[in-house]
């Protein structure tokens, strides 16, 4: 069964998997086979029972190889005192349903037949996206280069963890707190990090940038300044 991305359908969450203090995965079951391409995103809707409604825009997360066609997975970041994210993260349980609707999304996107290299920078929850071209890159076992540069506050808010850690072509720096065993970058994203991303490749690469609006800024602004076009830089930002 198929429908259209514009239609509102419910996805039976099947389990949640706890990312971060602050983020969360859903393993969502839909009753229609919607395939998404790496870095789209769906919109989620709740209903309150005197009518009122809010909706949220969130990225699709990672997949799995062994992900059948219907599931779907949205990492939530928790951002108090909104809407929708604090229901999710506090009341949503394994079992219940919610409306979806999507994918939508075509700028901020990776397919397996994009040859082009491929640098992939996110600050914070903006490495969702980021995360999920990354996944389906290795799932395409595509020979595009590719790299992840991903800022995060602390080492307990890093996403993903059990596949950016120790992923040689992912390189994290934490901006504050940071643990005694931590031997990785420290400090926000510099112009000199983004110059040692960059000359991993042997020819400038497409760059996809997401996260907070004045992290996006800077880092374009930075990209430019190294010498990458704009139009090599595709850019998501919230807040």
């Amino acid at each position: 069964m198929t429908t259209s991305n514009i239609e509102w359908f419910e996805a039976k969450v099947l389990d949640i998997i706890t990312e971060s203090p602050e983020v969360r995965t859903y393993i969502l079951q839909q009753p229609t086979l919607l395939p998404h391409v790496a870095g789209q995103h769906y919109e989620l809707r709740l209903t309150g029972e005197d009518g009122y409604q809010a909706a949220r825009l969130y990225s699709a997360a990672p997949s799995k190889p062994e992900d059948a066609q219907d599931i779907l997975r949205l990492s939530i970041q928790l951002v108090p005192p909104g809407e929708v994210s604090p229901y999710v993260h506090d009341v949503l349980a394994v079992g219940d349903s919610v409306e979806i609707r999507g994918p939508f999304g075509r700028f901020f996107v990776w397919r397996p037949t994009d040859p082009a290299p491929v640098l992939l920078i996110g600050g914070g929850s903006g490495v969702i996206p980021l995360a999920a071209i990354l996944q389906a890159h290795q799932n395409a076992k595509s020979e595009a280069p590719i790299r992840l540069l991903y800022s995060s506050h602390t080492y307990d808010d890093i996403i993903y963890k059990d596949t950016l850690l120790d992923n040689p072509n992912v390189t994290i720096t934490i901006t504050k707190d940071t643990r005694e065993d931590w031997h990785g970058n420290t400090g926000r994203i510099s112009l000199e990090l983004l110059r040692e991303q960059l000359a991993h490749f042997d020819t400038p690469p497409i760059c996809y940038v997401c996260g907070m609006s004045p992290f996006v800024s800077a880092i374009n602004d930075g990209l430019q300044e190294l010498g990458i076009p704009l139009s090599s830089i595709r850019t998501e930002r919230f807040g």
